[in-house]
């Protein structure tokens, strides 16, 4: 699969699992939580697999490559993982609104998804983080 084709279904996989915590909220504080949620659940399924120092590790690629577009993002991690979120949405929300913080969001997880690809192929990212789950 070409890179570009790649992109698209990341975008795509990383769109649906937003969509899954977000669940139709629309208020900015409920869809705040929502995000979240989502950046939550995909932690935690990549650190019960790739363990912390590896979740680290992923997650500093993904923002790297996607703060260039969503300057969102750069707020989203947190340099001391005390509180157990090393991905927290609240501050992109707080410092840019939802809308970026949203894109920015699903901007990481496209990149996560991107690069876990070329780690592992395409159907165990989605087993991995039950992107075809409902």
């Amino acid at each position: 699969m070409s890179r570009d084709g790649g992109s698209v279904n990341a975008k795509a996989v990383a769109r649906r699992l937003v969509e899954r915590g977000a669940d139709g909220e629309v208020q900015a504080e409920a869809l705040g939580a929502a995000m979240q949620r989502a950046a939550g659940q995909v932690v935690d399924d990549l650190r019960s697999v790739v363990g912390a120092d590896g979740l680290d590790a992923l997650l500093d690629r993904a923002i790297a490559r996607a703060q260039h577009e969503h300057p969102a993002v750069a707020s989203m991690r947190r340099a001391d993982d005390s509180a157990g979120i090393p991905l927290n949405v609240m501050p992109a929300i707080e410092a840019h609104g939802a809308a970026a913080a949203r894109a920015g969001l699903e901007a990481v997880l496209a990149a996560l998804v991107d690069i876990l690809t070329a780690l592992i192929g395409a159907d165990m990212v989605r087993n991995l983080l039950h992107a075809d789950d409902s």
